[in-house]
C-alpha cells in the first residue's frame, strides 16, 4: 500500500486535528492520509540530538515540520514545546520532552521498527537522580517535567536513630531493583525526617522518581494516568501526606487503595515494575488494613524523635552548648536558636525575664 498526500479542500474544517489549542498526532495523520495509524513511542531519549540527526540525515526526506518554541529565561535559549516532523515515505514524528513517538499506516510498520531501533542511540545514559518529575496535563492525558532537587546534608548515623541504618540498606537495595514493585510506607510526628530522607534517597537512584499529588492520588485509577504508567515504567513514585488516600474509609470502597495494592502486589505491578513510596503523619491504628496485611509492604518504618543521646550529641555538632531531658525530632534541633529566641520573647510579652 502506499499512501498519498491528501488534498485539502479551502473549506475543509481541520479544527479537530487540535484539542484544546495542541495538534492531536493520530487526528493529524488522519488528515493528511486517510489512514487510521499505530503508533510506536521510545522515552529517555538525548532528543536534541535526535532533531541534529533528523537534519543532517533526513533533511531530503523531511516533508514538512511544525514546532512551537518558547524562551527559557533561566537557559537563556528558545526550548522546543511540541514539535512533528513529517517524512516523505508516511512517517510522522513527535518529538516531546525526552520522547520520540513514530506515527504511521500499518503497511510501513516494519520500517517503523527499524527506525525505532536506531533512536536507541540517543538513549540518556542512566545517571544518579538530581531531580524528580512532576506530572503535567497534556493532550488529554498526563506527561511529566522535571525539576532539580538539592542534595540534602545527612548523616545516617547522627540525623536518624540506630534502628534506621539496616532498613535504609534494604530499602535502598530493593529499590534498585529493576522492574521491580514494591510499597514503602513513612509515617510519624511531622519535622521527624520523613521528606529530607526522601530527597536523600533519591540521590541514590538511577531510576525516573516522579512526585504525585496528595490530590492526584486519589484519581490513580483515572484512565489517562494508567496510560502514563505504561509509558514510565520501572519508576518510583513518591506521594507525600497521603492520609486520604491511605486511611480506612470503613466500608466505603477507595478506589485509588485498590489501585495502588494492585500496582505494587498484583498483576499490573509485576508488568511495570513501579515501586511507591508514601509518607503520611496520622497514627498507624488509622490506616487501612488492607495495606498491612503480610506481605503486602516491601518496608514501613516510623519515624521518631531522635533519641536522647543522639539529640544532645548532635546539638553539641551545631554548637548548642545544652544538655535537654527528653529527646528532639530534627526540626527542633536544628531550628533550636529560633525556637529559643521565640520563647525569650514570649516570656517578655506576658512579663517574665529582663
Amino acid at each position: 500500500m502506499s499512501l498519498k498526500q491528501s488534498e485539502f479542500p479551502e473549506n475543509e474544517n481541520l479544527s479537530y486535528v487540535f484539542d484544546s489549542s495542541y495538534i492531536t498526532p493520530h487526528k493529524l495523520y488522519w488528515a493528511i492520509f486517510k489512514s487510521i495509524p499505530k503508533n510506536l513511542s521510545i522515552d529517555q531519549l538525548d532528543v536534541t540530538k535526535v532533531r541534529e540527526w533528523l537534519q543532517t540525515e533526513f533533511m531530503d526526506e523531511i516533508l514538512s515540520e511544525y514546532s512551537e518554541q518558547y524562551y527559557s529565561h533561566e537557559k537563556k535559549k528558545n526550548l522546543y514545546g511540541e514539535h512533528y516532523v513529517l517524512l516523505k515515505n508516511g512517517l510522522l514524528l513527535e518529538l516531546y520532552s525526552q520522547r520520540v513517538r513514530l506515527i504511521f499506516d500499518v503497511s510501513f510498520e516494519s520500517k517503523a521498527y527499524e527506525f525505532q531501533h536506531e533512536l536507541l542511540q540517543f538513549k540518556n545514559k542512566r545517571k544518579r537522580a538530581t531531580k524528580i518529575y512532576l506530572i503535567t496535563h497534556s493532550k488529554g492525558g498526563f506527561d511529566k517535567v522535571s525539576v532539580e532537587l538539592k542534595k540534602p546534608k545527612i548523616d545516617l548515623g547522627k540525623h536518624y536513630n540506630d534502628d534506621f541504618k539496616a532498613i535504609h540498606k534494604r530499602i535502598v537495595s530493593n529499590l534498585k531493583k529493576e522492574l521491580k514493585q514494591g510499597l514503602y510506607l513513612f509515617y510519624g510526628q511531622p519535622g521527624t525526617g520523613k521528606s529530607t530522607y526522601i530527597k536523600y534517597l533519591i540521590q541514590q537512584q538511577n531510576k525516573d522518581v516522579i512526585f504525585v499529588s496528595p490530590k492526584l492520588a486519589t484519581e490513580l485509577d483515572n484512565v489517562a494516568f494508567t496510560q502514563f504508567l505504561l509509558q514510565n515504567k520501572n519508576t518510583i513514585l513518591v506521594i507525600e501526606d497521603a492520609e486520604e488516600l491511605l486511611v480506612s474509609r470503613d466500608s466505603e470502597y477507595n478506589s485509588g487503595l485498590s489501585f495502588i495494592l494492585n500496582l505494587t502486589d498484583g498483576l499490573l505491578g509485576e508488568s511495570l515494575g513501579i515501586q511507591i513510596i508514601a509518607t503520611f503523619n496520622t497514627n498507624i491504628q488509622n490506616i487501612d488494613k488492607a495495606l498491612l496485611r503480610k506481605g503486602r509492604l516491601t518496608e514501613i518504618y516510623e519515624f521518631k524523635a531522635l533519641s536522647l543521646e543522639k539529640t544532645n550529641a548532635l546539638l553539641k555538632s551545631l554548637g548548642q552548648n545544652v544538655e535537654l531531658s527528653i529527646g528532639q525530632p530534627l526540626s527542633e534541633i536544628f531550628h533550636f536558636n529560633e525556637k529559643q529566641e521565640k520563647s525569650t520573647e514570649m516570656r517578655k510579652v506576658i512579663g517574665f525575664g529582663s
